[in-house]
């Protein structure tokens, strides 16, 4: 099973040079993904620019938006053109991960029908296959997909449109991972469940984080 870490986007007061740091030392460190958390009503950085710089400051890691919230975005072609470019100027490193949402307050702000959230979603993906199979929008060329969420929806839009589905806040032990042993236990507990990647996400935007997890990891 791969391990990931999280960015320290969505903490209040994570710096750019703190977020650089913190991507150069994770694929340093050998963690297989670096995520973003998407966020509209909060003190948080956008996740694709997040991404866009992390992916100049490193060269092997994933980048991926665990999750972005697409229906709060105004244009699906825009952000499938956004997305693609992100991924060609990484080297496909992109992983897109998406979902509807379930804050009222995130698509208010965004001016976005928080009613029609799955509509707009399946809209989206629909529009997605044409664009990235080479139409003429571009740039050509497909980041890999993720679906979110919990609904049934969801997991019909991950066998359609996807490459695999992504549950964020599960629990499978039963204590926060802030020591050694927890981190630990937390992973042999998703291999055994059959995960493909556990990403662990940040409190502090320290980068010695980044350390004190790899090391906790061996």
């Amino acid at each position: 099973m791969d391990v990931g870490i999280g960015l320290p986007s969505t903490i209040p007061g994570a710096g750019g040079e703190q977020t650089l740091e913190w991507a150069r030392r994770a694929e340093a460190r050998g963690f297989s993904t670096l995520g973003t958390i998407d966020r509209i009503v909060y003190p948080s950085q956008e996740p694709l620019i997040t991404l866009a710089a992390a992916a100049g400051a490193t060269e092997r890691i994933r980048l991926m938006t665990a999750i972005l919230l697409a229906p709060t975005r105004p244009n699906g072609a825009v952000l499938a053109k956004q997305a693609a470019t992100l991924d060609l100027l990484s080297g496909g490193r992109l992983v897109l991960g998406v979902a509807v949402g379930r804050r009222g307050d995130d698509f208010t702000a965004a001016g976005a029908d928080f009613r029609a959230r799955g509509r707009v979603l399946d809209e989206m993906l629909e529009l997605w296959d044409g664009i990235w199979a080479g139409d003429e929008i571009g740039p050509y060329g497909r980041p890999s997909v993720l679906l979110g969420g919990w609904a049934d929806a969801a997991f019909t839009r991950a066998a359609r449109h996807a490459d695999g589905w992504t549950g964020g806040n599960c629990t499978l032990v039963a204590r926060a991972a802030t020591d050694a042993e927890t981190v630990r236990e937390n992973v042999e507990a998703y291999a055994a469940a059959g995960c493909d990647e556990l990403i662990f996400f940040p409190c502090d935007p320290d980068p010695e984080q980044v350390d004190l997890l790899a090391d906790a990891l061996r």
